[in-house]
């Protein structure tokens, strides 16, 4: 809902009437934004259902809750992050890398009671 909100008064006791109603409309349209606001808000806790997802999973919110204060304080770029994404990045590259290696000597990697390795 549009309304012109630009102050159009005069001087003397005529502006005055103008400015109350100017003053008025203000006062709505604050309260048609604010209860927007609300219904939006109400809105949006029902898509999230946080409670339910507490009360399935509050360890995992604990978790999540924890990687963004990590991030919006700051840790993203730090050496911290820097250390165990190094990390996560090797432990994930290990069975990659182990795979390719089996696949390239054509052995699947395990020994059989046949193939004479004692």
């Amino acid at each position: 809902m549009a309304v012109n909100t630009e102050y159009q008064g005069g001087n003397g006791d005529s502006g005055r009437g103008e400015v109350f109603e100017h003053a008025t409309r203000m006062v709505d349209e604050a309260r048609a934004f604010g209860s927007a606001l609300s219904g939006s808000m109400d809105d949006l806790s029902r898509a999230l259902d946080l409670r339910g997802r507490v009360e399935r999973n509050p360890i995992g919110l604990v978790a999540a809750a924890l990687g963004v204060g990590y991030v919006l304080g700051g840790g993203l770029f730090s050496a911290t992050t820097a250390r165990l994404v190094r990390i996560g990045v090797r432990l994930a590259l290990v069975p990659i890398i182990k795979n390719q290696i089996n696949a390239f000597s054509g052995g699947s990697g395990e020994r059989t009671p046949g193939s004479g390795a004692m």
